[in-house]
């Protein structure tokens, strides 16, 4: 593993553990968060044939373009979630089929997770209240797990370089689901005791 593989998981999973944990107490925060890894991950992830240091570099400056429209996008901030929520509902999905079975092409792959976002940001509004908390908490643990995968691939022996297959293992998908409960659990009940004090 080289610096920029190490920054870059570190950087992905310090985003992870911040959303899990304020994603609802800090909600314009966390769509900066949001974006910064939409935008960092999916150009790591498409620049996968460059060189290291040249990937790191656009991979950072396309994170902080992307998070500076989520973040100034906060009037839409309920679509941005919904849409997290189907691109993670989608990579879940991947993810079990992968494990079940075949494992599912790109091009498959990226109809899943485009699917996912327009019938997220449709769809998440109806959840009402709980789509920033299901957003938060299923994005944070999604990235804690891709941090985890590039800071330890040696050991999990899986390609760090696809994001799409993060979920793509039992070990990883246990774990995601653990994080994801232990964020969602938590955030609420911190939201719960926040209103009854200031109430």
């Amino acid at each position: 593993m080289d610096i920029t593989e190490l920054a870059w998981g570190v950087i992905v999973l310090a985003a992870g553990v911040f959303l899990s944990v304020y994603g609802l107490a800090l909600f314009r925060f966390a769509l900066l968060a949001m974006g910064f890894a939409v935008g960092m991950v999916g150009t790591w992830w498409l620049l996968d044939a460059q060189d290291g240091a040249i990937r790191f570099l656009v991979s950072i400056i396309a994170g902080a373009i992307v998070g500076g429209a989520f973040y100034s996008l906060v009037k839409f901030g309920v679509y941005i979630a919904g849409a997290m929520i189907g691109v993670v509902v989608a990579i879940l999905a991947g993810g079990i089929v992968d494990i079940l079975g075949p494992r599912l092409s790109n091009p498959v792959m990226t109809i899943l997770l485009l699917g996912g976002i327009v019938g997220g940001g449709l769809f998440g509004p109806r959840l009402g209240r709980f789509t920033v908390l299901l957003a938060t908490s299923a994005t944070g643990a999604l990235l804690v797990i891709e941090g985890l995968r590039v800071l330890y691939a040696s050991r999990i022996g899986d390609d760090t370089g696809d994001p799409t297959i993060a979920l793509a293992q039992r070990m990883t998908l246990t774990v995601f689901l653990v994080i994801f409960a232990i964020s969602a659990l938590s955030q609420h009940a911190s939201q719960r005791l926040r209103h009854r004090l200031l109430n």
